[in-house]
């Protein structure tokens, strides 16, 4: 299997190669092109095991997934069936796409910002507390773990910032933290700041770790365009 990012940071886009048998797990909506020789399978976007209680089990996680974290409810299976075979990738956005092996690291990742992984990486849905919930950018986060490549988007470029410390970023555009990092949310400043620079929540990691951060703010964007939509 081998990977190439294409299009970064404005437009990206994966292209991910694959020899007979090698899978490929990506959000529904995310194919831009395959080879013939590239089988898609749809599933829930959830794992649940073999048998009918494994697929009731796959079905819920996959509502649970497009209801409480906006993703879709089902994902596809690329398979090849022949060796050297393509399947491209690209988020709905505008925006960056970056490569992460895993390596047995976990990386927990803004829902709207998974696009892909390979079938050995562990996609978990995790609550990310009502302090999130409050900052509107979603109240939960997929934890990703395993030994496998992880795809991420973002809208706008990413920036990967190491913290040792602490370090504060406004909610609207973090996209993934790995590490012993925690965080809390809080305003930016008193009332003053609030009202007069136009910053909001932000979350303020401390310890030692990773972040991925986007260069735009999707909330930005549509407060920018409702004015023109009324």
């Amino acid at each position: 299997m081998q990977i190439e990012l294409e299009a970064r940071p404005s437009y990206g886009m994966a292209v991910v190669h694959l020899d007979k048998g090698e899978q490929f797990v990506a959000e529904a909506g995310a194919m831009v092109a395959m080879s013939p020789s590239m089988s898609a399978d749809p599933r829930f976007n959830g794992t649940g095991g073999a048998g009918f209680m494994g697929k009731l089990k796959a079905a819920l996680a996959g509502l649970a997934r497009k209801f409480l974290a906006g993703e879709s409810m089902f994902v596809n299976h690329f398979e090849a069936t022949a060796d050297g075979q393509t399947v491209m990738l690209a988020p709905a956005l505008v925006g960056d796409v970056v490569h992460e092996s895993l390596g047995g690291r976990t990386i927990t990742v803004q829902a709207s910002s998974y696009l892909a992984s390979t079938p050995d990486v562990e996609v978990a849905l995790v609550w990310g507390g009502f302090s999130m919930l409050i900052s509107g950018e979603g109240a939960f986060f997929l934890k990703c773990s395993g030994s496998g490549d992880l795809l991420i988007n973002a809208y706008g470029a990413i920036e990967k910032m190491e913290v040792d410390g602490s370090y504060i970023v406004d909610t609207g555009h973090v996209v993934a933290f790995e590490g012993d990092l925690t965080y809390t949310v809080r305003k930016a400043g008193g009332w003053k700041s609030a009202m007069l620079s136009g910053e909001g929540l932000v979350q303020e990691f401390t310890g030692t770790g990773t972040l991925w951060l986007q260069t735009r703010n999707l909330g930005g964007l549509v407060g920018w365009l409702r004015p023109l939509l009324s």
